[in-house]
């Protein structure tokens, strides 16, 4: 017959490797969840003034699968998704609730992560500068007067050298950067 002992030596070889790879899976699972929640985090917070950028629009839609079951954060990614989706006009009071409601789901999203980041440094924090959203003004112009020359309700000015004195192009209005006092 055979003793309690040995067979406590038998099942411990036996299904000690296989626990061990059972504990490696589920801690390989685990730690690929938080890297991929901390990218998301990490990604909402470098982009929260460019919300138009394309990296923001990933992590933004990655935020229901990756904190999927995370109550608080899922909630305040709808009532966010909810303002993003309406159709009133997007003026200053629209885009300060936008960056309210971002803040609060960052807040969340934060807390899951277990990373103590106050509030009012996630709504006040970032840094844009101003002369990209002036060049992305520009380029949305050459886009749509490219797509108005498209569609035939815009032409191309010509000037004949010699014939008459050349137009002068509009000065763009300075940038708030460029005043000088």
């Amino acid at each position: 017959m055979i003793s309690a002992d040995t067979w406590a030596i038998v099942l411990a070889t036996g299904f000690g490797p296989i626990g061990a790879v059972l504990i490696t899976l589920w801690r390989e699972k685990r730690n690929s969840l938080k890297a991929r929640r901390l990218w998301v985090f990490r990604t909402l917070m470098a982009t929260r003034r460019m919300s138009i950028s394309n990296e923001h629009v990933t992590a933004l839609n990655l935020v229901e699968v990756d904190f999927f079951g995370c109550r608080k954060v899922q909630a305040q990614w709808a009532i966010y998704k909810d303002h993003l989706f309406t159709t009133a006009v997007e003026d200053d009071e629209w885009r300060e609730k936008k960056e309210r409601l971002l803040a609060n789901l960052l807040f969340e999203i934060a807390a899951e992560l277990r990373l103590s980041i106050p509030a009012m440094e996630i709504f006040k924090g970032g840094y844009a500068p101003k002369g990209w959203a002036h060049r992305e003004l520009r380029q949305l112009g050459a886009m749509e007067y490219i797509f108005e020359l498209s569609q035939g309700t815009k032409c191309v000015p010509l000037w004949i050298m010699g014939m008459n004195p050349p137009p002068t192009p509009p000065q763009p209005p300075p940038l708030d950067n460029d005043r000088r006092t």
